[in-house]
């Protein structure tokens, strides 16, 4: 899953309202920027895979990523997206429900995966079961319902999340629509669009990280 990850920010918002947007849609995608991040140390890893490509699935890869797709470290991922804000903004309040909520938000990332994947989510990172429907093998599906998953979530949002906190589109009328062709765009890249290159580790996991980053950042402006 890709966009659909940030229905989890969005859903979470009310229960966090102290806590920044941008904040809540990094810990919803904490365990992918994790993987990227243990791709440069060498600890996970993941390759173009000529035979996915052929079938035209998304996210052509063959993964090995027992840590951060565990679901042991999905909730590490979630914590640390808790404790770093906390340390980087010294003067925030961080109540022990708001650090819940941010973890919580991390572990999501768990359900949202079962559906999509291809057999290679597991509860520890030892596991000798791995799950996954894979809804990656059919991009259209995939493609739609994480695209109604971020509507769905983005509604709720602008209907729950008390309205200070939605200062951002509110003030810039057009700032909701064009943020939602965006996260649509990117969807379609994910599903239907070719790898640029055959390099994962130095080229795809940088672009994708950057694109985690740049799509919490993003968001943030939703609310400010």
């Amino acid at each position: 899953m890709w966009v659909g990850h940030y229905a989890s920010a969005f859903i979470a918002k009310p229960f966090a309202p102290g806590i920044p947007l941008s904040v809540l849609a990094l810990a919803s995608s904490a365990a992918d920027a994790l993987f990227f991040l243990l791709n440069f140390a060498g600890l996970e890893s993941f390759n173009l895979d000529p035979a996915i490509v052929a079938r035209s699935g998304c996210f052509p890869y063959t993964n090995d990523y027992p840590y951060s797709h565990s679901l042991v470290g999905m909730g590490v991922a979630g914590a640390a997206v808790a404790f770093g804000y906390k340390l980087l903004s010294p003067g925030a309040r961080v109540s022990l429900t708001d650090f819940a909520v941010i973890t919580a938000t991390g572990l999501s990332h768990f359900l949202l995966e079962l559906p999509v994947h291809r057999k290679d989510v597991k509860i520890t990172p030892h596991d000798d079961v791995a799950a996954g429907a894979g809804w990656f093998d059919s991009p259209v599906v995939d493609f739609l319902a994480e695209n109604a998953l971020f509507l769905a979530s983005l509604w709720f949002y602008t209907r729950f999340a008390p309205k200070v906190t939605q200062t951002g589109w509110l003030t810039n009328k057009g700032r909701l629509t064009w943020i939602a062709l965006f996260f649509a765009a990117q969807q379609a890249q994910f599903c239907f669009m070719a790898a640029p290159t055959q390099e994962a580790r130095w080229v795809h996991a940088p672009l994708f990280l950057g694109m985690i980053l740049g799509s919490s950042w993003l968001l943030g402006k939703l609310e400010s």
